[in-house]
């Protein structure tokens, strides 16, 4: 089952490079015709430096590689291609758009970077990080992740683009439950609820 959950790990690490590059292309080709080139640069370094987290976390000692988690997983690293950016409707500046996307960036990557190779693409257990961002909600990245898909939909506004970000939050919230609970049936689960009473809040401080 170990070997299993493996193999599904790095067939899930290949689809992202697949997803990526595609991203890419994608972008690239509307680069010349979009009016919001920021937001799509920011939404390209996100991945990116998402990318090489997942190319290079770890094995995990534990880890969810049921259907459900699967799918969850192959949609959180492919959104974005069903993302449109072009005839849409900014609500927001672009620069705006893009600067909001920057600060949720920018915790993401503080979240990652003090993660390091803890970080997976799988629910799983990579041992326990309360450092950092994770001293003040118990999911800094996907808080990022939330910043950042707002300001980039504020930015490309479309019916398509918020259904694909409304279910991405969705997707993500199962998401965190899932990390949780593997968390507390592991080896770690007395540092897990140690660490679950001392930060209250897993997403969104004061409110979930």
């Amino acid at each position: 089952m170990q070997h299993r959950g493996l193999g599904t790990e790095w067939l899930l690490r290949s689809f992202a490079v697949v997803a990526y590059l595609l991203l890419l292309l994608a972008a690239f080709n509307n680069w010349r015709t979009t009016g919001h080139p920021f937001s799509l640069l920011m939404l390209l370094v996100t991945e990116a430096f998402t990318l090489l987290l997942i190319l290079f976390a770890r094995r995990a000692s534990q880890r969810d590689a049921s259907v459900l988690a699967i799918g969850a997983t192959v949609y959180t690293s492919s959104y974005f291609l069903l993302l449109e950016v072009a005839d849409t409707t900014p609500l927001i500046p672009d620069l705006v758009g893009a600067s909001l996307q920057a600060g949720g960036l920018a915790l993401a990557v503080l979240s990652k970077a003090t993660l390091g190779r803890s970080f997976g693409v799988l629910p799983a257990v990579r041992g326990l990080v309360t450092r950092g961002p994770y001293r003040f909600v118990r999911h800094p990245i996907y808080l990022g992740y939330l910043i950042g898909d707002l300001a980039f939909l504020l930015s490309n506004a479309s019916v398509r683009n918020a259904l694909v970000i409304l279910a991405l939050f969705v997707v993500q919230v199962v998401r965190i439950r899932w990390e949780e609970a593997i968390h507390r049936n592991s080896e770690c689960a007395p540092a897990w609820r140690e660490y679950r009473s001392k930060v209250r809040y897993r997403l969104v401080p004061f409110i979930y």
